[in-house]
């Protein structure tokens, strides 16, 4: 049966993580993560400054860092998306050899798309006032964050197709002499594929404009952005997600990895409105981010194997066993867990395969209720994926005790999930 299952998700799996626009997408969120480490960071200090000190001597300089790395997070992510699919399209399509079509021409295009796509009048309050002032002629903030992530990837897949498509077409390409410089002639047959593509791209936002009064960003809030966000912050999402993570894990595919595409762009832009509110000193209004999947539903690593290191420690008489769990402990505080999966290994395993699918989802469900009844802290800052247990949930929360008391606490119970299965493991090896 194991077989039979694992056979059926492999391909699909496989297909997903090799798919061009999906993997454009995962690896322009990890593009961006230094910039986001480097917000949550300041935020995290300033937290701390606040709770620990009762000064906020970084609420400034949080200000300005944040302004230049999450208030402008859509454009890098539209520019690194367009560049990673026309990467994939230069690789395995000949044809676009000295066509124009470039990582930095495609990256470039799909940043000018986005703000094409903009409205720039905006409705602002204004102090004092009661009524909102409308201002023409600016951009608002809230389509350059994270805010209009799901727009400005749209926008970056969209505009590259197009632009391949156009590129390929040789007698859009415009004839230069020999002696000019390869740079100035890859520009030029560039150029009529970009112009055609701008006036599409302009031809629908003016058209849409005219007959329905709607803007492009509008469309895509009401009809993608809404609908994704509800579901990946929901808790049934939330619970969903990690059991298809997991499930796949078990199988020897990184479900986080696949499912990424998916949950990025609405649990970034949920972390970023956590801190922006913590900077601002306004209540935290998001439980479910990145960091709190991981910091209590990857404990010690994908299946949270840490627990399943100590309960081999703990009963375990198997030799082999023990020896590769000595071999993974200093990875999975690490939260690094392919030397368990693979060397115990859980992959495949029909005994550790069942509580390494459950318990991350048992953990998830019990920090949910607490941090909603307001037990422990939410997240407000981005912390490196390799922060040991305990620490992560700490600095994650920005110096929340009980966020760390409560991931040792999981790990804990995870360990006495363990334990039955680690048994069984043994019986069968006497067998």
């Amino acid at each position: 049966m194991i077989e039979t299952i694992a056979n059926k998700l492999l391909p699909i799996a496989t297909k997903l993580s090799q798919q061009r626009h999906l993997s454009a997408v995962k690896d322009s969120f990890i593009i961006s993560m230094p910039l986001v480490m480097a917000a949550s960071m300041f935020t995290l200090f300033n937290a701390l400054a606040v709770n620990f000190f009762n000064s906020d001597i970084f609420s400034g300089l949080t200000t300005i860092v944040n302004q230049g790395t999450l208030g402008v997070l859509s454009v890098l992510i539209a520019f690194t998306t367009a560049s990673n699919l026309a990467d994939y399209y230069l690789t395995n399509k000949p044809e676009l050899a000295n066509s124009g079509f470039t990582k930095i021409h495609a990256g470039g295009l799909a940043v000018a798309l986005m703000f094409m796509l903009m409205p720039t009048t905006q409705q602002v309050v204004v102090e004092g006032l009661t009524d909102p002032v409308t201002i023409s002629s600016m951009f608002s903030q809230n389509l350059t964050s994270s805010s209009g992530l799901i727009y400005s990837i749209l926008t970056a897949l969209i505009g590259t197709e197009i632009f391949m498509r156009f590129a390929a077409i040789k007698r859009l390409r415009i004839k230069m002499p020999e002696n000019v410089p390869p740079a100035i002639e890859k520009s030029f047959n560039a150029l009529i594929p970009e112009l055609l593509v701008i006036v599409i791209f302009a031809c629908i936002v003016f058209g849409l404009d005219y007959f329905a009064g709607l803007t492009i960003p509008d469309l895509v809030n009401a009809i993608i952005s809404k609908p994704l966000s509800g579901f990946v912050l929901s808790s049934w999402g939330l619970i969903f997600l990690q059991f298809i993570s997991d499930l796949l894990w078990v199988f020897g595919i990184h479900g986080s990895s696949i499912l990424s595409p998916i949950r990025s762009a609405p649990m970034l832009e949920a972390l970023t409105e956590n801190i922006n509110a913590s900077a601002a000193g306004n209540p935290i209004p998001n439980i479910i981010t990145e960091p709190f999947m991981n910091m209590y539903g990857l404990i010690g690593g994908g299946g949270c194997v840490l627990a399943l290191i100590i309960a081999i420690f703990i009963v375990s008489k198997r030799k082999d066993n023990r020896a590769v769990a000595r071999l993974g402990l200093v990875p999975s505080l690490f939260n690094i867990s392919e030397p368990i999966m693979f060397g115990l290994p859980v992959v495949m395993n029909p005994i550790f395969m069942i509580p390494a699918i459950i318990v991350p989802s048992i953990n998830l469900i019990i920090a949910y209720i607490l941090t909603s009844l307001d037990i422990v802290g939410k997240v407000i800052a981005q912390v490196p994926w390799i922060t040991p247990p305990g620490f992560y949930a700490f600095f994650a929360t920005g110096g929340d005790i009980m966020a760390a008391i409560l991931s040792l606490a999981l790990l804990a119970l995870d360990v006495v999930i363990y334990i039955p299965f680690v048994r069984v493991s043994d019986k069968m090896n006497q067998q």
